[in-house]
């Protein structure tokens, strides 16, 4: 669902097109449950709540970066993630930061400090987190984007970004282990995550 219309062209950051859509991203009243994010730089794109499958990958995720968190850092599942240069806001499925950027009085942080940003791919908008997001992040700098998709059954380790894309993309399927770099230095247990089950099917 989107909440304001596409325009024919990306304005910059500092115009009044760009201040008038973060303006509106800050006033909007999100129904509990819901997210809402800048994703392409046009419209303000709001999500529904997510299914349970995608919710117990996200804390199987969770749990396996905890314990390899850098110190002075943690992991953050509520809080936006701005970058006004481009024009773009998401709130990750789960990201990394140092604990005293994620202290803030706002809503949203700089993708400056954030280490490692993750997402669960939704089956009603796959694109959203296979296509859009991995632009973003890719875009902010951010080193390093794991990407777990339940639909296809893998999970991708995107690493390396130059400022416009990821260099290095590593694939592994659900059961595989995945080396997660330094500074986490882990292997990633992907047999953890659930697939989607068939859409309307009791595995759902």
């Amino acid at each position: 669902m989107t909440m304001l219309a596409a325009r024919s062209a990306a304005p910059s950051a500092d115009s009044p097109v760009s201040e008038e859509l973060f303006a509106a991203l800050d006033a909007l009243n999100v129904p509990r449950g819901f997210r809402a994010e800048i994703l392409d730089g046009n419209q303000i794109t709001v999500s529904p709540s997510p299914a349970g499958k995608h919710q117990r990958n996200v804390r199987a995720l969770d749990r396996q970066i905890v314990p390899h968190l850098p110190d002075g850092y943690d992991n953050e599942t509520a809080l936006e993630i701005r970058i006004p240069r481009l024009l773009r806001s998401v709130m990750p499925d789960l990201f990394v930061a140092p604990v005293e950027v994620l202290a803030t009085d706002d809503h949203c942080i700089p993708p400056d400090d954030v280490l490692l940003v993750a997402e669960v791919v939704s089956r009603g908008n796959p694109g959203n987190d296979r296509v859009l997001k991995l632009d973003v992040y890719a875009r902010a700098g951010i080193d390093i984007y794991l990407l777990v998709d339940p639909i296809a059954g893998t999970t991708t380790l995107f690493t390396n970004s130059d400022g416009t894309t990821y260099k290095d993309t590593v694939v592994r399927d659900f059961g595989e282990k995945l080396v997660v770099p330094d500074p986490f230095g882990f292997d990633l247990d992907t047999s953890a995550f659930l697939p989607y089950g068939t859409p309307g099917g009791s595995t759902a």
